[in-house]
């Protein structure tokens, strides 16, 4: 339940908090690692993508994947969007944080179309750009996001080579839930936007509690509890 998640000052905070999830593996905790600012073809990862769900088309034998154990400090409460939303599609994922000018943890990113507005200005029918912690990268890209003294201390365990690694690695939070295409979420957002206003997201906030499937039982709106995988009303969860 949304309602056992422990409360924070804001979304800010909990964006800085995540990055200390640690990275499986062997390798280095994730941190925000301020670099050159990427040229534009490196700013994304350029996964060999569908029509709408970048991810589809990737090997999963090609996939290293790394789950961290995050304390998450999060507030609904904080959130100045809420919102029924359709997942449109899943462009790829990248290090590369648009909105901080850096690099950072492995987000997700694509488009939504915002269905019914329960919380916040923003308006119905309207696509948007979405991003949300976790996703699959290359492993070039996950190595860029390394600052120096990282690269090298993974280095030097390894005899001054990279360790032996799939073509892509898949960062995500212990008991977080994928988003997929095509779905319906009651999601958590936060508007952002880059210093110098030329890029616009929603960032889907709180992992597994910020973002929950939707569908319609017997004529009703209901809502998947992560965490006992029980559906619920909808109405219960936003007047809660």
């Amino acid at each position: 339940m949304v309602k056992s998640v422990r409360k924070s000052h804001n979304i800010r905070l909990y964006v800085l908090a995540i990055i200390a999830v640690a990275v499986a593996g062997g390798l280095l905790a994730y941190l925000f690692a301020t670099h050159r600012p990427p040229q534009a073809s490196e700013q994304v990862s350029h996964q060999a993508s569908t029509k709408d769900n970048a991810y589809a088309s990737i090997p999963s034998s090609d996939i290293q994947r790394s789950e961290g154990e995050v304390d998450i400090q999060w507030n609904k409460d904080q959130s100045p969007v809420v919102a029924l939303v359709h997942i449109d599609s899943i462009k790829g994922g990248r290090t590369y944080n648009p909105i901080f000018s850096q690099y950072g943890l492995p987000q997700t990113y694509g488009t939504m179309t915002i269905q019914t507005v329960y919380k916040g200005d923003v308006k119905p029918g309207t696509q948007v750009d979405y991003a949300r912690l976790g996703g699959i990268v290359t492993y070039q890209e996950y190595w860029k996001s390394l600052n120096p003294q990282q690269q090298d201390k993974i280095l030097h365990l390894n005899n001054g080579k990279q360790p032996a690694h799939k073509e892509y690695v898949q960062e995500k939070s212990a008991g977080d839930i994928d988003v997929e295409t095509g779905k319906n979420y009651l999601a958590y957002l936060t508007p952002q936007t880059s210093k110098d206003g030329t890029y616009n997201q929603y960032l889907i906030a709180g992992l597994q509690y910020g973002l929950r499937e939707v569908k319609t039982a017997n004529g009703t709106l209901t809502v998947l509890n992560n965490d006992t995988h029980q559906w619920e009303n909808l109405d219960s969860v936003i007047a809660d």
